[in-house]
């Protein structure tokens, strides 16, 4: 069974996420293919399964990894699809981790695409990665720098998707043939 593991990230973090996702997937017998969404040679996925992430800034998946979604819609909704936004509201907590629960364009994919699941993931965050007045709201806020992934919380989550994946009846359509949602209006 193959599986396609798309992400979006900038500094890092989402990335190494994706990786640790197709190897863990790669190591329960599946084939992982990983791509960069924000590569223009990204195409729509022809795999039996797809697992999409992107980090999350502003309360927003970045732009390549929403416009993939926009983009390959149709071709989303005929297969389990799997998602997970990456962000440090994991590591504050409280009401942010609440809101960043649902980023855009989130909401609308939920809808019209049913993903199986969705997971908010704790990111990296270093000083270079912010300007002097983010640096000084992030520490205001009570922010640490450094890598604050939860390996073992990704791969747990990872490892179900590949028990779900293996014990699903071959050839289960994920989606009805009719007339594929569409994400044009976001």
């Amino acid at each position: 069974m193959r599986v396609f593991i798309g992400y979006a990230g900038e500094h890092g973090a989402t990335r190494g996420i994706a990786e640790r996702i197709a190897a863990t997937l790669t190591g329960q017998g599946l084939q992982a293919d990983l791509t960069d969404l924000a590569d223009e040679r990204a195409t729509a996925p022809d795999h039996d399964a797809c697992v999409l992430g992107s980090a999350v800034h502003n309360g927003r998946w970045i732009p390549a990894a929403a416009e993939y979604l926009r983009r390959y819609t149709p071709e989303l909704a005929r297969r389990p699809l799997w998602l997970f936004s990456v962000g440090l509201a994991r590591v504050f907590g409280g009401p942010l981790e609440r809101w960043s629960q649902n980023p855009d364009p989130l909401p609308a994919v939920r809808d019209l695409l049913s993903p199986e699941d969705h997971r908010l993931l704790a990111g990296a965050f270093e000083r270079a990665h912010t300007s002097l007045p983010g640096h000084v709201i992030f520490r205001a806020m009570g922010g640490h720098y450094g890598d604050h992934r939860n390996w073992p919380e990704i791969d747990a989550w990872t490892k179900d998707i590949a028990h779900r994946l293996l014990s699903a009846p071959s050839g289960k359509e994920h989606h009805r043939n009719g007339a594929a949602p569409s994400l044009r209006a976001l």
